[in-house]
């Protein structure tokens, strides 16, 4: 039988154990997509652009949510048809501080790049096992993003090219039919 003394450090060793499990699933994959999948396997995934050997597409009908806020624009790369990098638009400051806030928690302090003519933080990087995590502030226009990549694909191309194609090219959503969507999280850890 347990201690009643012995209770809240029980609890604590849970939580713990539940916080570790939830961070490890998005090292497995994102949104129920493992990473590496091909997308030939995958249905209901609409090309939005191509750069080199990097494809990118939506997935229209689905919202991504992130505490309750719909993060409408998210956009899956991949390499020579290898699922490897997830991509989304951040349209307020407060969802990218909560962003920042809620990555922290689970991966730690992240390594901060900042920009040279202001000396403000552009980028947070985290990296745990085989993902790298970025939030970035695009100094000029003042667009914020999130990108998700799994390195052990990310390593064989050039990110930061990505990032600037991402951010110039995938300004646009393919015209479909208006449908219900489906919202699902945005981040799960």
């Amino acid at each position: 039988m347990i201690a009643y003394r012995q209770l809240p450090v029980m609890v604590i060793i849970m939580l713990f154990i539940h916080t570790v499990a939830l961070a490890d699933n998005l090292q497995d994959g994102y949104s129920g997509i493992k990473w590496g999948t091909d997308i030939a396997s995958l249905t209901d995934f609409q090309k939005v652009g191509s750069k080199d050997k990097v494809d990118y597409y939506i997935k229209p009908g689905v919202v991504h949510t992130f505490d309750n806020i719909d993060i409408p624009l998210v956009t899956y790369g991949f390499y020579e048809g290898r699922f490897f990098s997830v991509f989304a638009h951040i349209d307020t400051m407060e969802v990218f501080a909560q962003m920042k806030y809620y990555i922290q928690e689970r991966y730690g302090i992240p390594v901060i790049k900042y920009t040279s003519e202001t000396g403000e933080p552009s980028t947070y990087r985290w990296k745990k096992e085989k993902l790298k995590i970025k939030l970035k502030v695009q100094k000029y226009t003042g667009k914020m993003k999130l990108a998700i990549y799994y390195t052990p694909i990310s390593k064989m191309i050039n990110e930061p090219q990505q990032d600037k194609y991402n951010e110039a090219g995938i300004k646009f959503l393919p015209k479909h039919k208006p449908i219900t969507p489906t919202h699902v999280p945005l981040l799960e850890f």
